[in-house]
């Protein structure tokens, strides 16, 4: 298979089936408790990554930060977190050559890979939580691509 349809197969099957355990009369429904998550090791921090399309930067911008009077769009929407807008970094396109300062380039390439056309690189540095325990998951608009540990 090519390149290319690999990396839809893989773009269709993140997107598509994302939301298949509540087709699942199985699986809990219930949204999980948040936990504090495991201390990283001395030297490094970790990334959470979120995914989202944006007609602009400034776009982007407006809605991860808020005002006196209101939270931000993405504290709302990420209804299991707390979030402080000060340890959040937009990165609109072309987002390459920030990943590029901090990442291996098969590090770019799935983070890469997991965007699947998005336009924006929303990241939350472990600080954005304020030490509370959070749970993180896909929202209206973003899709959360998980977490990477990077040095410091």
């Amino acid at each position: 298979m090519s390149r290319i349809a690999d990396r839809l197969m893989r773009y269709l099957k993140r997107r598509g089936l994302r939301d298949a355990r509540k087709l699942i009369p199985s699986e809990p429904t219930r949204e999980p408790r948040p936990e504090p998550p495991a201390p990283t090791p001395p030297g490094t921090l970790r990334l959470h990554l979120f995914g989202a399309n944006f007609d602009s930067e400034a776009q982007a911008l407006a809605f991860c930060t808020g005002t006196e009077d209101a939270p931000s769009e993405l504290t709302r929407q990420l209804t299991g977190a707390y979030v402080d807008p000060s340890e959040v970094e937009v990165i609109h396109s072309p987002i390459t050559p920030r990943l590029s300062e901090f990442l291996t380039e098969p590090e770019i390439d799935d983070v890469e890979l997991r965007l699947a056309g998005d336009t924006t690189l929303i990241l939350l540095t472990e600080h954005a939580f304020g030490g509370l325990p959070y749970t993180l998951d896909d929202t209206r608009d973003l899709t959360y691509l998980g977490e990477i540990t990077v040095r410091v």
